[in-house]
Formats: structure tokens, sequence, C-alpha cells
């Protein structure tokens, strides 16, 4: 029946207009009837949100780990991991912030079994659709603030406001990045606020750090202490991501020197920067990277370590915001000595046209002849055997767009995916 008020609903109203009044319709009663069946279990546990345009899933995994690190359990629920206790599994709902049914029984199951913290990485689609109606955040944690999702929100100004309704009278903190200038209305929101960067004037910061292919080695200056501290992820992005799970915790009421074995044994999420170990001697990297600033930030970390050519295969997701494939394919050929490029989630876009976009910013560079150095494969599974055929020893892979997600969605059907799994099958072969 609700999918035929969708139905009925998309059919007579503008995809604007539905966009803006579905939240009302749909998602608000949707979240009021789950919180009342469920026992509102948001009120009787410890709930961290954490939200931002990019480094929520990183962010939120090691909030996750420092915590058990002094003794908690917890629980996690985010694009790449749904986790309660020491059951953890990857996320197949294709969800940032699932469905208010399934959120407010997953609290209820974190309480259930003793998890003194819930750490859910928060969408802006899930905040303006009041999924999270009823949750009281303890601790709001903000990564960043980009454009993003344009072709959702109607302005750069929606897009923050939506982030602004998880700060409520039962927050205590707010941590957020200080670096970013597009956070500064968030600073003069009334409530107590912890900052963290890399420049001083915020409550935590790094100085003298050093970044290669291993991790990270920094020096955190706070409350006028310092600290050294290493962590086994790479890239400056990492260091922002590690930055901001010290804050977190530190907000929470914990000694900073007692996280510096964790943060030393921190894991990344899955497919974030993983590494696909083979003996071919090439180096394979899945990651989401999905969007200009990801490329960006994934390329700048993974070139001062190449020994020889990096080999890139990349689609771009479908009915997304499309002035970005061109970028992305700047950013491609900026990079990349060889290029595949083939589907991510065409949804009910054109994979053809989606292509073509991206490869439109690839040639724009002038140096990249198609079946030369660069390849249009629709078919992901042929693009990643591809990317595998082409690389040769010292080489490096980099597998963009889906991480470790679940599935591969076309118009009318998705089809059961994992790259790394994809990866690993190509190498047999």
């Amino acid at each position: 029946m609700k999918h035929l008020f969708r139905k009925i609903a998309k059919k007579f109203l503008s995809p604007r207009l539905y966009n803006d009044l579905a939240p009302y319709l749909f998602h608000l009663p949707k979240a009021v009837i789950a919180s009342f069946v469920y026992g509102f279990p948001a009120g009787k546990t410890r709930i961290i949100g954490v939200a931002g345009t990019k480094g929520k899933s990183t962010t939120t995994y090691l909030i996750s780990q420092l915590l058990e690190s002094l003794g908690f359990e917890t629980a996690v629920l985010s694009t790449t991991t749904i986790k309660i206790g020491k059951n953890e599994k990857l996320n197949n709902l294709k969800m940032t912030t699932s469905d208010a049914v399934f959120l407010q029984k997953f609290i209820k199951q974190a309480i259930e079994s003793g998890c003194g913290f819930v750490i859910l990485e928060t969408s802006s689609h899930a905040l303006k659709q009041f999924r999270t109606w009823g949750l009281s955040f303890e601790l709001v944690v903000l990564t960043n603030m980009m454009p993003d999702h344009q072709e959702y929100h109607k302005s750069v100004e929606e897009y923050s406001l939506s982030h602004k309704k998880m700060i409520g009278p039962k927050t205590k903190t707010l941590v957020l990045n200080g670096d970013d200038p597009s956070l500064e209305s968030f600073k003069k929101m009334d409530v107590k606020q912890t900052s963290f960067g890399l420049n001083s004037g915020v409550t935590l910061y790094a100085k003298d750090y050093e970044i290669n292919q291993n991790g990270l080695n920094f020096k955190l200056v706070f409350s006028g202490k310092e600290e050294f501290f290493s962590a086994p992820l790479p890239g400056k992005f990492n260091l922002y991501n590690v930055l901001a799970a010290l804050a977190a915790v530190h907000a929470l009421g914990f000694e900073i020197a007692e996280l510096k074995e964790a943060v030393l044994n921190l894991k990344p999420a899955p497919g974030r920067v993983e590494k696909v170990e083979n003996l071919k001697e090439i180096e394979i990297i899945v990651d989401y990277a999905h969007s200009p600033d990801s490329f960006e930030n994934l390329f700048s970390a993974v070139k001062p370590y190449l020994k020889k050519k990096l080999i890139s295969v990349t689609g771009a997701c479908g009915e997304r915001d499309a002035s970005k494939r061109p970028v992305m394919g700047k950013i491609l050929a900026e990079y990349s000595d060889l290029v595949v490029i083939t589907n991510d989630d065409p949804y009910g876009e054109d994979p053809e046209k989606i292509a073509k976009e991206l490869i439109s910013g690839l040639e724009e560079s002038g140096k990249f002849r198609l079946n030369k150095n660069y390849w249009k494969i629709l078919d992901r599974k042929s693009a990643i055997k591809k990317s595998i055929e082409l690389a040769k020893k010292g080489d490096t892979i980099v597998i963009l767009g889906k991480g470790a997600e679940q599935w591969q969605m076309f118009k009318d059907s998705k089809i059961p995916w994992d790259d790394r799994e994809i990866v690993k099958e190509a190498l047999e072969e």
C-alpha cells in the first residue's frame, strides 16, 4: 500500500515538490510509529551522531574502536558497517542511515546487548526525512561541510540546515572541524563545543605531523599538553578522521593519554583505502571515493608512494549530481597513467551517458586515447579484470566508487556485489 501511495504522489507531484512533501507524508509518521512500537529506545542509551560530507564512516568506525579500548561495548550503524557488540557485518542496506523502523529496532537490540554507546553515521537525507526523529544525540560530530547532494537539497543553506536538526536540548557537546570555514554558522549555536584541526586556536590540534604510506605520526596538542601519536591510516584526510575521533572521545570525558595504544592499532572502515593482498607484486586499493574532492584526497595520498604506473578503475553513480562527472574525469587524467571507465550504480540513468560525461573530462587533457591508455568497459567485473591484466610488477591499481558496498544498483534490479571479492576472483584466473 505504501508503495502505491508513493507512486501516486510521484505521478502528480514534481520531483522537487515530492522531495519537499515526502518527509511529512511518509517518513515522519513512520518514524513516530517506529519509536512508539520499540518503546522509544533512544532515550535509554548514549547516542553519538557523526555527520558531514566526507569521513563519516571512518570517523564512526574509529570512535567505536577507541571507546571499546576503554572497556565499552558499542553499536555502530554506518554506510559500511552494522555492528552490535562483537557481532559485526557489512551493511547491505545500501543506505548511510537506515529507515526509521530498522534504526529504532537496531537501537533497542544494542541496549539489550549491553552496548554503552550507539554510534550513528547520520546523512543529510536521513535528517531531512525525519528518519532520526525521536533520537537525542548526546554528542554530535561534524567532520566537514562541502556542497553535496545538490540533486536533493535545494541549496547549500538547506544542506547545512538539515545537519542542525541533530543538535537538540539533550546535546551535551558539538565536536566540529575547526579548520573548515563552512562550519562557521555551527560555531554560533548555543551548545558546548570542542574543535579539532591542524591549526592552533582549536581545542585539539595536530602539529609536526608526518604522513607516509603506512600511516600517520603527529603530536597532539590539547589543554596545554602534548602527546605523540601514531596511527596506521595513510592520508591527510585520515589525520582529520583520527583527530575527530579523539576529540569526540575526549569530549565524553575520557583522558587522551589512555588512547595512545588504541590509536596505534586502529583499523580502517571496510572499503576505505582497503588493500587487497596478492602475489603479483602489484598494489591494489579499493576505495569508496566517488566525488571530485574524495578523488583528490585519495590520489594525493597515493601519488607520493607510487613505484610505477597508476591504473584507475571507476564509474559515477547515476541519478546524482552530473556536473561532478567531467571534473572527476579531469582528476583521473591528472593522476592516472591508465584508466578503465566502467559502471558504478547507474540506477535509472543511461550508463553510456554517465560514462560519456566522465570521459569528456578525461579526454580534455589531450593525453588520453580510447583503447590506448583508457578503456570503456561498462561491465564492472570485466573492467576490474582488465585493470589486473594491464598491471605489471610495481604498478598500483585503485578501484573507486563502491568500496565495500554489497550491491550494484540498476533501474529495475540489483545484483550482489563486492569489489574486493571481484578482485580476488580476477587474481585467481
